[in-house]
């Protein structure tokens, strides 16, 4: 394999990342946000509705699809025990501390920022365990973390799979149709028992069941485009022309549909029948249009570039409280949204990289997981 090549995966998952914190800053001034969201400014705009809509869909099946791509090498490299011993401590321990520590004092920004009289040790020790628990953004360590135990077993039962090597193979239409029928599938099926947008929480995994279809067959498919030999010299490289022009125009039909056709003010859900595959197939075009993207114009590895994918975990799992706070403390600040937007964004951005940097990728106990 062509490591170099191979720069603008890293650079992809870095980029996500700052996507990812850009989705929770908009949801703080978007309408229709969430009334149990972290922190809600009084004046809200339709632009920030529209980015949470459009950036949630590909982000996370695109990181699903990255780290399957990986995971037969790395599984092949390693062996299976030394395996799930790198994503116990990669994954699981971060995912339990983050539960145990972080989650605790994001949960509460939900009490705080609306003045409700309870002091965070108070709310740490009582409510946060029963009906205010949640996983915070930690849910993704714990689902990834999972889906990577399963890889391992079904490779142990089926060796075949753990000792296969890469052939090159070009995508068929096929292969495409599959992947949105299935998760269109998954996802109708899905909305008929739990509300859009539901999510459902628990101690152990926390997801959201419309979803959960999407992350597993995008993982799925990495690991298949790795076996195919995606991205390699001679291998298949999605057209960027192609893709993004299809993702543009998926974007926009998804976003019309979820809209639910200027349905009134707070349904954000649409026909059902019609938003799962509208969803999906934005989900596949923006998967590859992203990909697609980056190959073209991010496959080196700068000094930026190289920090930020270097990075890009530990600001993943510190933004959250920085994102939350910046934007409580912005809303008594006299001046428009999109400026306290901006804000919000580039300093939970440059604290959390600092944080990574500076903390967790060199503190004796961390660095190992970071």
């Amino acid at each position: 394999m062509d490591n170099e090549r191979l720069y603008f995966l890293d650079n992809l998952r870095a980029a996500i990342i700052f996507t990812v914190i850009l989705l929770h800053v908009s949801v703080c001034y978007m309408a229709y946000a969430p009334s149990w969201w972290y922190v809600i400014n009084p004046v809200t705009s339709a632009f920030f509705t529209y980015v949470v809509i459009l950036v949630d869909i590909p982000i996370m099946p695109a990181m699903f699809f990255i780290a399957g791509y990986f995971a037969l090498p790395s599984l092949q490299r390693q062996g299976t025990p030394q395996f799930l011993a790198s994503k116990t401590r990669r994954l699981f321990v971060p995912w339990a501390l983050g539960v145990l520590l972080l989650a605790p004092p994001t949960a509460y920004m939900i009490y705080f920022s609306r003045s409700v009289p309870m002091d965070l040790m108070t709310f740490w020790s009582t409510e946060f365990w029963g009906k205010m628990f949640q996983q915070s953004i930690y849910w993704f360590l714990g689902i990834l973390f999972w889906a990577f135990v399963a890889f391992a077993a079904i490779c142990k039962l089926a060796p075949v799979l753990k000792q296969a090597r890469q052939e090159l193979k070009k995508p068929s239409i096929l292969l495409y149709s599959a992947i949105v029928i299935f998760t269109a599938l998954g996802f109708y099926f899905a909305i008929q028992y739990y509300p859009v947008d539901h999510w459902r929480v628990g101690y152990l995994f926390t997801f959201q069941p419309e979803r959960l279809p999407l992350l597993i067959i995008y993982f799925a498919f990495g690991v298949w485009a790795w076996k195919c030999g995606w991205f390699t010299k001679g291998g298949y490289m999605p057209r960027k022309r192609t893709w993004l022009s299809l993702m543009m125009v998926t974007g926009a039909a998804y976003l019309i549909m979820k809209l639910g056709y200027g349905a009134p003010a707070g349904e954000l859900s649409g026909r059902k029948d019609l938003l799962a595959p509208a969803l999906t197939i934005f989900c596949l075009c923006g998967v590859m249009g992203l990909l697609a993207l980056f190959n073209s114009v991010a496959n080196r590895r700068g000094r930026l570039w190289a920090s930020a994918a270097d990075n890009s975990y530990g600001i993943y799992y510190v933004h959250a409280l920085l994102v939350y706070w910046t934007a409580y403390f912005l809303i008594g600040l006299d001046a428009s949204i999109y400026v306290k937007a901006a804000l919000a964004f580039v300093l939970a951005s440059v604290v959390s990289w600092l944080l990574s940097a500076g903390v967790l990728r060199k503190a004796p106990m961390l660095r190992r997981m970071f």
